[in-house]
């Protein structure tokens, strides 16, 4: 996945994982590779957080989407099939 400079792809000292995919697709996205690290203000401690901030939650599951089908080599019927729908 690539970097962004709101996260990080691997974990760092005092960071919150978040799947990019909850709910019903949390497992799906462990097992995808499709979480991110997220300080914890990014993440569910302020207005800012990606559970309470729309636009970065659909950047997050618009580049998620776009690193698992190059990653997979997949199509957006494929992802939405897997996802249930597409972030595109």
């Amino acid at each position: 996945m690539p970097e962004d400079l709101r996260w990080k792809t691997k974990r760092f000292p005092g960071s919150h994982r978040h799947e990019i995919f909850g709910g019903t697709n949390r497992q799906l996205s462990i097992k995808d590779g499709l979480v991110i690290y997220l300080v914890p203000e990014m993440h569910n401690m302020s207005d800012k957080g990606i559970h309470f901030n729309k636009e970065f939650m659909d950047y997050a599951h618009k580049i998620g989407q776009i690193t698992w089908q190059k990653y997979y080599n997949k199509t957006e019927d494929e992802f939405r099939k897997r996802y249930g729908k597409s972030y595109l």
